[in-house]
């Protein structure tokens, strides 16, 4: 199966996980947002520059690129480990990296590409 097939069902199936266990998604961008929202995630996403300290779990998922870690670890400062789930994100990284991607809206290529052929 070609890698990038293999990408967008592990990112489905990730997404799905994510959807029972993580109420609040932060990204840098509208496309990122629009990404997530396209993949299936159904929870609360806030943009970097606006984050509140959650009541729940929240996951960082700003690109994986020099400034998107820094935004991540400036946020992760800001709001506490605690509340802060790093699987997740790890999860993203390895799997978008797997295909040479760095950001979250590559998401919605994937989407376009795949997603009439599995749903």
């Amino acid at each position: 199966m070609d890698r990038e097939i293999e990408a967008f069902l592990e990112l489905k199936s990730l997404i799905e996980k994510m959807n029972t266990e993580i109420h609040y998604a932060v990204v840098e961008g509208k496309k990122d947002k629009e990404a997530l929202e396209k993949i299936g995630y159904k929870g609360k996403i806030f943009y970097a520059n606006r984050v509140k300290i959650p009541r729940e779990k929240m996951v960082i998922l700003t690109d994986f690129d020099e400034e998107g870690t820094k935004i991540a670890k400036r946020i992760t400062r800001r709001v506490g480990e605690k509340n802060v789930d790093k699987f997740f994100r790890n999860e993203f990284e390895k799997i978008l990296k797997s295909i040479g991607r760095n950001d979250i809206q590559s998401i919605t290529n994937l989407c376009k590409k795949y997603e009439r052929l599995f749903y």
